[in-house]
């Protein structure tokens, strides 16, 4: 793949695109901001906020303990109110702010409904003055991408596993009308006893049959063509669409769709034509296949 470093599997050498590798990498190190608070009082306890595990465009995560206990969380902070911008007007700046505390909100109040046990739960939720600090299980497995960097391409039984719960997840979302919007391998964890859990539900929605969602967002290599064409959808379907992605890298451990020149990316992706290795078996195609194309339909 165009611009992406090749690591070694028991298929022979394989790539992902140098920007997931490097949300891995960032993940690793956590962004410099300034945090507020060094502990977080909730009805629970109080828990003591220690390094950060993770980070973001929206935030950062910490791992915190809860006080005079072993128990841990994973802690979301999200700064209320945008990063300082010197070319931004004072009411852009307002908008901006406004948009990030309605979407903070909704992720919060959509994460609280949802109980399953391939889906990262919520604990708590604290808003102060200039923080959101929402407490997650903290999931200690590791991180799917990790892991695809690490090893390449997983094993069949072990793709099937992983791609049933991600189903089941997406199932029981659908179920309840909420949309994830942003399902990647990214936002997959692995917990210590080998099952899935999904993660970041920033961009989540509800929707409704027979109404649209007209909200482009997500990440480039699992967006679906309707998000990139900025034709409004439902919403399930570019969920599903994300899961065949996701399922080509379990299989193949690379991204379907990949390119330097971002237009002929965008036009892939668009075309939906997905390149399969020859070592591929038909089945399996077929099967990857017809996910996409039920997402891409």
């Amino acid at each position: 793949m165009a611009g992406a470093t090749a690591v070694a599997h028991n298929g022979g050498p394989t790539a992902l695109p140098p920007v997931m590798q490097a949300a891995s990498e960032a993940r690793a190190t956590g962004a410099k901001t300034r945090t507020s608070r060094t502990s977080i009082p909730t009805q629970s306890g109080k828990w003591i906020l220690g390094k950060t595990i993770g980070a973001g465009s929206m935030g950062k995560v910490k791992l915190a303990r809860k006080e005079d206990s072993t128990e841990q969380v994973a802690c979301k902070i999200i700064p209320r109110g945008s990063t300082e911008d010197g070319h931004q007007s004072r009411a852009d700046k307002e908008r901006a702010d406004q948009s990030k505390e309605i979407r903070t909100a909704r992720e919060a109040a959509i994460v609280t409904l949802l109980q399953h046990p391939h889906i990262c739960g919520l604990r708590d939720v604290v808003r102060t003055n200039y923080h959101w600090y929402m407490l997650f299980e903290y999931v200690n497995g590791g991180q799917m991408l990790d892991y695809i960097i690490s090893h390449g391409k997983l094993k069949e039984k072990q793709a099937r596993k992983f791609s049933r719960q991600i189903v089941s997840a997406l199932d029981y979302c659908h179920r309840n009308s909420i949309v994830h919007r942003d399902l990647k391998i990214e936002n997959i964890l692995i917990s210590k006893t080998g099952d899935i859990k999904i993660i970041d539900f920033g961009l989540s929605n509800l929707f409704a049959p027979r109404n649209h969602l007209k909200t482009f967002c997500g990440s480039l290599y699992f967006a679906a063509p309707e998000l990139l064409q900025a034709r409004a959808y439902t919403g399930p379907e570019v969920d599903v669409w994300s899961f065949g992605i996701v399922l080509y890298v379990l299989v193949c451990g690379k991204v379907p769709f990949d390119d330097q020149s971002m237009p002929a990316l965008h036009a892939k992706i668009k075309k939906g034509l997905v390149d399969y290795p020859g070592w591929l078996s038909n089945g399996k195609s077929m099967g990857i296949g017809y996910v996409i194309r039920i997402g891409w339909g």
